[in-house]
């Protein structure tokens, strides 16, 4: 009787009143024989702030009419704000799929796919936020993905801390979970920007007057019809981050199970050693979202502007192109003799130039080269000193925190 006509007619009710509800279910079904158990229950929930107590009373009671339409006496109906968060078996929610080249939302949507540079945290330390570097696949009969970062973005610990390697050892071993967006903080800040940002769109619609006095233009009406939809599409995706991604234990992106000692040189042919590998979770990546190391060159720069920074002069060619759907697949570093004219660098490479570093870390003096880019694994790193399986012993090629693809990595 539930799943054939109750929770069809309540599902029904709860749509013709524009309900935003969440979950249907029954927490309670008592004993015909045991009164004492007390009624049977009908839990509805509903996404946070979207009832007030008047509405939501006449939702219990539109709710009700529908169970006692059944006959089904001694029955409660209760409302609650509920956030609904899809198990996927370890991993938190899902990334959402890539945006299309038209698509309206694409800076908003952004820090919550799989393009590269997104910001994480350990969940541990969620104020300490850093960008990720790039995937890699395990290889051989692992089928899992990997992301290498930063082990001063996984671990926040001190010197002496920093000089133990860190390995996943077994699965009774407690997790280091890492975690998308940073703290609960940071994700109502966008979450509040979004909102701020349909205010405004709001706010442009005086057109809709024009077109009431019979003065719009076809223009006018075009723009209507399109800002409109960008509202609902933007309404629609706030409402969605805001529910799916609102917890901690919702945006954790997977674990950490590698990470060397931290080790600093300024010495040629050697680089600072700054590396974690974490485990993607599982339900997290898919084919829908994730297309292997993508940068993502937003909105911006014009793709005039983006060029201009390649090069000023017009006598030398430049076989740059922007993609139409601004989705760059970097590539290894770039020769000095290629370098761009104006900024000494190209787009989506990593600069061969070495910059240094200087800071005292707990009274210890720590000098540091890097590239442009930060490196984090030194060419001379002993493959002899890296754990067992595919994926560690490709480490062992010189690589970036700067996005590589799979395929120069592992090839």
């Amino acid at each position: 009787m539930w799943d054939s006509d109750i929770s069809d007619g309540i599902m029904g009710a709860l749509k013709q009143m524009h309900i935003e509800w969440t979950s249907l279910e029954v927490v309670h079904i008592p004993v015909a024989i045991d009164p004492s158990l007390g009624p049977a229950i009908v839990w509805i929930g509903v996404q946070p702030g979207t009832l007030n107590y008047r509405k939501a009373a006449t939702t219990a009671l539109k709710c009700q009419e529908v169970i006692d339409a059944n006959s089904i006496a001694d029955c409660f109906v209760k409302i609650r704000s509920s956030v609904v968060t899809r198990s996927s078996g370890g991993g938190g929610v899902r990334f959402i799929d890539l945006f299309g080249v038209r698509d309206p939302l694409r800076e908003e949507k952004d820090p919550f796919t799989a393009t590269l540079s997104f910001p994480i945290s350990a969940k541990e330390t969620l104020d300490t936020v850093g960008p990720v570097g790039f995937f890699l696949d395990g290889g051989g009969e692992d089928n899992n993905i990997y992301l290498v970062t930063a082990r001063h973005v996984a671990l926040v610990e001190s010197f002496e801390e920093s000089q133990v390697e860190y390995t996943k050892a077994d699965t009774n071993q407690p997790k280091k979970e890492m975690v998308r967006i940073g703290s609960n903080a940071d994700l109502r800040q966008i979450v509040a920007d979004m909102a701020s940002k349909i205010k405004s769109l709001e706010r442009g619609w005086a057109v809709e007057n024009a077109i009431e006095n019979g003065t719009a233009t076809p223009e006018d009406r075009a723009s209507l019809t399109l800002t409109s939809s960008k509202v609902a599409k933007l309404d629609d995706l706030r409402k969605h981050i805001d529910t799916q991604w609102g917890t901690v234990e919702s945006r954790v992106l997977g674990e950490l199970v590698w990470a060397p000692p931290i080790s600093f040189s300024t010495q040629p042919g050697r680089t600072t050693l700054d590396l974690a590998v974490i485990k993607i979770g599982p339900g997290i990546l898919d084919e829908n979202n994730f297309l292997g190391n993508v940068t993502h060159f937003e909105d911006r720069l014009t793709n005039v502007e983006i060029r201009e920074t390649v090069t000023t002069d017009p006598t030398i060619a430049t076989f740059f192109k922007v993609p139409e759907d601004r989705l760059v697949r970097p590539r290894g570093q770039t020769p000095k003799a290629e370098h761009g004219p104006k900024s000494g660098v190209t787009f989506g490479k990593v600069s061969c130039v070495s910059c240094y570093t200087r800071r005292i870390w707990e009274g210890v003096e720590i000098l540091s080269r890097e590239l442009g880019g930060s490196s984090v694994l030194p060419q001379n790193v002993d493959v002899a000193s890296l754990p067992s399986g595919p994926i560690f012993q490709r480490l062992a090629i010189p690589v970036h925190v700067s996005p590589m693809p799979m395929a120069e990595l592992v090839g």
